[in-house]
């Protein structure tokens, strides 16, 4: 089957680390058979066409803004001007989004449209597999359905987003939820319920697994109370409450360290907090980090923690669970059918930093309670989250809608 992936974010080159779940997905299609084409922006400098895994990348000219660039899109710090400014740039977007999917899909011969995020890139895939009376799937990630003041859906991006989200939901052939809470999301912003199949993301449990391979048996060094977290750095991830939880333990746990894998605008204010909390010796930033080098901060970490106010999925949980890690997660999004409380993990509720900080010490305190939750973790994302399940999900409903090969 020929499938033309039409995305705002995708990875730009093989160890970028926006939007990997997304490729993740389109190599497991491949690896099934599928030819898919992904249609992205992408900056000037990078070829027109590149190929990762075997998935076929065609990027149109766009440079975006630093406010519209992954992770920020729909972050509460852009002002008003620049919320009436993106709309100029979103509009821009959507029309070259929806021109180089036509022209893939023509070229290509495509048998499917299936592209990622109701918002922004639903209305473009939309309104091309229309023109080209091809099915179309969107996968819903989660923050494309939260439309609420606390993603800077407010006073005026909602003018626009509501019912342009609304519209795209209306008209997709199949969507697509990663979790019952990001599906409940869609039908209170006008879903039709018989188009939504729930599919969950996954991960690569060959990559994350507790086993030792020669490219990854170097562990990385932080003790025996390590707490891993891999987040990007924003508000919304939650990563100050996991600061104050580990500075709460601290006395209680002296050597108790806390390792952060990712990057973003909230990072400075984030330094200065643990130096206020004494615990900036204990605190260690990583920045960006490869999905290929992320399998030993994991193995190494005691509890591995996703400390988020709002999460769609929460594929670092899976990926600590692969590797038989317990998982201390917030009650945010989709994180609870993620982590089954009580069994691969605790869920605590969001913004509480006190309860992080109760969690993580039960864990550190009980070397039996973390073995059984992470072999329970592993054994339940070996059941729920392999990419390979996903995209086998993917197949069928491409088959569902009347995505037929051509004979």
């Amino acid at each position: 089957m020929r499938i033309v992936c039409p995305t705002y974010w995708y990875p730009q080159h093989a160890t970028d680390t926006q939007a990997t779940y997304v490729h993740d997905i389109n190599r497991h299609l491949v690896l099934r058979g599928h030819q898919v084409t992904v249609v992205t922006p992408g900056p000037r400098s990078l070829p027109a066409m590149d190929t990762f895994d075997g998935v076929d990348v065609v990027r149109f000219p766009m440079d975006l803004p630093p406010d519209l660039t992954y992770g920020r899109v729909a972050q509460s710090r852009v002002s008003v001007v620049g919320k009436f400014a993106r709309l100029a740039v979103m509009t821009h977007y959507l029309e070259a989004q929806y021109r180089a999917t036509v022209t893939a899909a023509k070229e290509r011969r495509a048998h499917v449209v299936h592209a990622h995020w109701a918002i922004p890139t639903g209305p473009a895939a939309v309104l091309a597999a229309r023109r080209l009376e091809l099915p179309s799937v969107i996968t819903m990630h989660g923050g494309d359905v939260y439309v609420n003041p606390e993603q800077g859906y407010d006073f005026p991006t909602r003018w626009y987003v509501r019912p342009a989200l609304h519209w795209t939901l209306r008209h997709a052939g199949a969507l697509t939820a990663i979790t019952e809470d990001c599906r409940q999301h869609a039908l209170r912003a006008g879903a039709p319920a018989e188009t939504i199949r729930l599919v969950f993301n996954g991960t690569d449990l060959r990559r994350f697994s507790p086993d030792h391979t020669e490219e990854t048996a170097t562990e990385p060094q932080f003790g025996p109370r390590m707490i891993f977290a891999c987040r990007q750095l924003f508000p919304r991830k939650g990563i100050r409450f996991l600061i104050e939880a580990v500075a709460q333990l601290k006395p209680r746990f002296p050597d108790i360290k806390l390792v952060l894998a990712g990057d973003g605008f909230e990072r400075p204010e984030l330094v200065k907090l643990a130096e206020h909390l004494n615990i900036g010796g204990d605190v260690t930033f990583l920045g960006w980090v490869p999905n290929t080098a992320l399998p030993p901060y994991y193995r190494a970490a005691a509890v591995s923690v996703i400390p988020s106010l709002e999460e769609g999925f929460g594929i670092p949980a899976a990926e600590a669970m692969g590797c038989q890690v317990p998982v201390v997660a917030t009650d945010a999004g989709g994180l609870p059918e993620v982590v089954e409380h009580g069994v691969t993990g605790l869920v605590v509720p969001r913004g509480d930093s006190a309860a992080l900080a109760g969690a993580i010490g039960s864990l550190l305190d009980d070397a039996d309670l973390r073995r059984r939750m992470g072999e329970a973790g592993r054994e339940r994302a070996l059941r729920l989250f392999d990419w390979d399940r996903t995209a086998a999900q993917l197949e069928q409903i491409y088959q569902d809608i009347g995505a037929r090969v051509a004979r």
